[in-house]
């Protein structure tokens, strides 16, 4: 009998020590991305109360960026930056504001610093949504790889000049939203010599998303003064390349390796 008992306990292991296997493979089963090379990974949309978040589907992202939008403008609107730096590998947060007011909804905690620990992140911004990544960046600059403004629009205090912050700024010629005050005021902010700076020509404030169309542009001071469709397609499509190559170049040093870097610019 005591045979029996022993023998129906080692069964009882081998099979926990199965089950445990199986339940470790599986909470490891994501993938790791080698960010050296152009990845293609299928993208899925998660929301909650607190983001929307593009991710690419199976896959461990060790890096990210967490964009704040322009006014008003959901985050829907940008897909054609999440879309293409998830297929990549890289997590794309949007952070959710009443109304889109990501500046005037600004909020103290950043829920995907927490949500996902196991990413470093970028932090970006379009517009008032620019004004609110260098304000999250000037409060939590250990958490930020680098800041990635578009036309950003800065208010009061917020400034990262002095951080030593490697920082993206894209600008569209024919921005007439922000006046020429505030743009060097924005241009201010930031540390000239930690600076990639990129004017897009003809190029729209509003075009940095895709809430563009004509009689859009032409609420805002006729911005970008005619700018045809074409136009607004290549600037995203350079806004996506600055975009992916910033990101690659100040990616931590283990992770620069083999990276060709005139394919990406």
């Amino acid at each position: 009998m005591q045979k029996i008992k022993k023998t129906a306990l080692i069964i009882v292991a081998i099979a926990m020590l199965a089950a445990c296997s199986l339940a470790l493979f599986a909470c490891n089963s994501s993938k790791s991305v080698d960010y050296s090379v152009d990845n293609d990974f299928e993208v899925e949309i998660v929301e909650t109360e607190d983001y929307v978040a593009y991710k690419p589907k199976g896959v461990n992202c060790k890096y990210g960026m967490i964009f704040y939008v322009g006014t008003a403008i959901a985050p829907s609107l940008y897909e054609y930056l999440a879309m293409p730096l998830a297929a990549q590998g890289y997590l794309m947060v949007f952070p959710l504001a009443d109304l889109y007011m990501t500046y005037m909804d600004y909020k103290e905690t950043e829920y995907a610093f927490y949500d996902f620990e196991g990413t470093q992140f970028f932090i970006g911004g379009h517009s008032q949504g620019g004004g609110a990544a260098v304000k999250r960046i000037q409060e939590n600059p250990d958490k930020a790889l680098g800041a990635i403004l578009y036309s950003p629009l800065c208010y009061l205090e917020d400034n990262i000049h002095g951080l030593n912050m490697p920082t993206l700024l894209l600008e569209a010629a024919g921005d007439h939203v922000l006046t020429d005050e505030m743009k060097a005021s924005a241009l201010s902010r930031l540390d000239e010599d930690m600076l990639e700076h990129h004017m897009i020509t003809p190029g729209a404030h509003m075009s940095f998303s895709t809430m563009d169309a004509d009689g859009i542009l032409g609420m805002f001071n006729g911005d970008g003064d005619g700018i045809s469709e074409e136009d607004k397609q290549l600037q995203r499509e350079l806004t996506v390349t600055y975009t992916l190559a910033f990101m690659r170049a100040h990616l931590p040093a283990t992770e620069e390796k083999d990276i060709d870097w005139l394919h990406y610019l």
